[in-house]
């Protein structure tokens, strides 16, 4: 067998959401500090899965990852767990492992964002003292593509919340979360409150979406970018509460849509960009990357929002259906232990996967433009790099 470079780009991006846990146990004495390493990972034999038709020609590599990943253009973040320490790496497309770093193994909360010149970091807690990473919480930001440090250690009230560099102490509600620039690793201002308008106990920071912060203040939904008010909302037009408005489960920072959750597991989605709102009541959003259209599952059903505007796709979505993923031109359903693919332009059934397929599905998750990224098949995490498989 042997490989070559990809060099042209193939279908398939996807932003797909797992909630995975990490164990949290005591950490013993080691060095935080990442290190630097150049090691290309071993093609892995998939011949007991059934791979996703748009990465079929690529070679898959396996970084040992438990947490699900995030990524910012060709780099990818996660880390395996172990007993005492969880075991960052981060990974390009290529199948190259360019940093690692150690953390306690309660530690789990960790993102990805950019700096003002929108260099990609990767933002890591960690603690001294606590088993849980829950008291004398710290986060530190490093360079994604070298591990090289940027600022930090930085206390903060208690885990990592998110969406983004949003923390706030265990159990407590989002107004008493802070908030970190991700670019300094200094605090941002919490929302302010105008005179005689409003409590300053409902005013709370939702999330941090690559240098944009979401807050809700003054019975508005405010998104904040570099000081300035970008796009707003008012709730009461749109029959939002204070009390009830937070980030959807499961949301990702990466995508072009921000989605909230009004509190029974669905909620408005928005353009991140120009804050249209682009569903009221979606429970699933994502974005594609290949095609940049954005889908979402909601009371109308599927619908993708693209440049032609948003096209309600003739099919049948019983409330047990949940949006795994939406990757190259193609959308992911799951219903129970079914997954079924159809196309995002027409809504008819189509083939994701060989037709003669056997073994466990991997189902995408987190793509870039290109079509290089991750799938997840039981419990592994596999990366679909730019080295194409070729039969001799």
């Amino acid at each position: 067998m042997r490989t070559r470079r990809l060099l042209s780009a193939l279908a398939g991006p996807l932003i797909g959401v797992f909630a995975l846990a990490g164990c949290s146990q005591a950490p013993e004495d080691f060095d935080r500090t990442p290190e630097q390493v150049t090691t290309e990972l071993d093609a892995v034999d998939a011949s007991d899965l059934q791979l996703p038709l748009i990465i079929e020609p690529l070679e898959l590599v396996e970084p040992g990852w438990d947490l699900p990943p995030k990524h910012l253009g060709e780099v990818f973040l996660s880390a395996s767990t172990g007993d005492e320490t969880l075991d960052f790496s981060a990974v390009d497309v290529h199948g190259s492992t360019l940093w690692q770093a150690k953390r306690p193994s309660g530690c789990t909360g960790f993102t990805v964002s950019v700096d003002a010149d929108g260099t990609p970091l990767a933002v890591l807690t960690d603690s001294d003292s606590s088993t849980d990473c829950d008291e004398d919480v710290t986060a530190s930001a490093y360079d994604l593509e070298t591990g090289e440090q940027e600022w930090g250690p930085v206390d903060v009230p208690g885990p990592m919340r998110g969406p983004g560099t949003v923390f706030a102490p265990v159990d407590a509600d989002l107004t008493e979360a802070v908030a970190l620039d991700p670019a300094t690793g200094d605090e941002v201002p919490e929302p302010s409150t105008e005179p005689n308008h409003g409590d300053t106990d409902s005013a709370r920071r939702l999330g941090e979406y690559r240098g944009m912060f979401l807050d809700v203040t003054d019975g508005k939904l405010i998104a904040v970018e570099d000081g300035s008010s970008v796009w707003e909302h008012s709730l009461a037009d749109n029959d939002w509460t204070v009390d009830e408005l937070a980030p959807a489960a499961g949301a990702s920072t990466g995508d072009g849509v921000v989605h909230l959750d009004t509190g029974d597991g669905a909620g408005p989605a928005f353009d991140r960009e120009t804050g249209d709102l682009l569903d009221d009541d979606a429970r699933g959003a994502a974005q594609d990357a290949n095609t940049g259209a954005i889908v979402t599952l909601g009371k109308q059903g599927l619908t993708v929002i693209d440049d032609t505007g948003k096209n309600e796709l003739p099919v049948s979505v019983p409330q047990s259906v949940e949006l795994e993923a939406a990757v190259g031109g193609l959308i992911y359903l799951r219903e129970e232990g079914t997954l079924r693919v159809h196309n995002a332009m027409t809504g008819s059934l189509a083939r994701g996967y060989p037709a003669d397929g056997s073994g466990v599905v991997a189902v995408p998750g987190a793509f870039t433009p290109d079509g290089l990224g991750t799938v997840k098949a039981g419990d592994r995490t596999l990366l679909a790099t730019d080295r194409v498989v070729e039969e001799d």
